[in-house]
């Protein structure tokens, strides 16, 4: 499949991804039972694996949305994260903060930092994908879909210069033609 002026190849199914939202919401379900749980998504790669996570979790949950940005139109983090962080009532609450990728740890650091002074109970990240291999800096992630070694993916929210994100399936940058 060709986006813009790269090539990409089916990298995981939809089956692959289905099933690893399933375990997460899961373990969600169970580690916040009787708890109030916010779970909050970061724009834009997030919002198809968010939607499909919070329909999976079993239990009542608030949404919420913020937006954070590392990429641009590039295929490589810049390192400069820009972030939007609404004013939102997260104070006692046990957050789960929704990211479709980490791959340098350094926009969730970042927002977690920013979300710390809203006065949270307890916040967890949940990832779809993790590319350990990349990390710049120290991050827990507590819920990890899918890890991957340090491909670069479209698809199912991710995007390649804002296209991409409509797949539902993931796809991984090819080996030059």
């Amino acid at each position: 499949m060709r986006i813009h002026d790269k090539y990409f190849e089916l990298f995981l199914s939809q089956d692959d991804i289905r099933q690893a939202v399933i375990t997460m919401a899961e373990s969600i379900t169970r580690d916040y039972r009787g708890c109030e749980l916010v779970c909050i998504v970061v724009l834009k790669g997030s919002f198809i694996f968010a939607a499909d996570l919070v329909r999976a979790i079993e239990l009542p949950c608030r949404v919420e949305f913020l937006s954070a940005k590392s990429y641009g139109s590039s295929m490589h983090s810049s390192g400069d994260v820009a972030i939007h962080v609404p004013d939102i009532d997260i104070t006692g609450k046990h957050v789960v903060l929704i990211e479709d990728i980490v791959d340098t740890g350094l926009t969730l650091s970042v927002l977690k930092a920013a979300l710390q002074n809203f006065h949270p109970a307890s916040m967890e990240i949940a990832a779809l994908i993790s590319k350990p291999e990349m990390r710049k800096v120290q991050l827990h992630v507590q819920y990890v879909g899918i890890e991957i070694p340090p491909v670069f993916i479209v698809g199912y929210g991710l995007d390649y210069a804002e296209y991409g994100r409509n797949l539902p399936e993931i796809w991984a940058l090819a080996e030059e033609h």
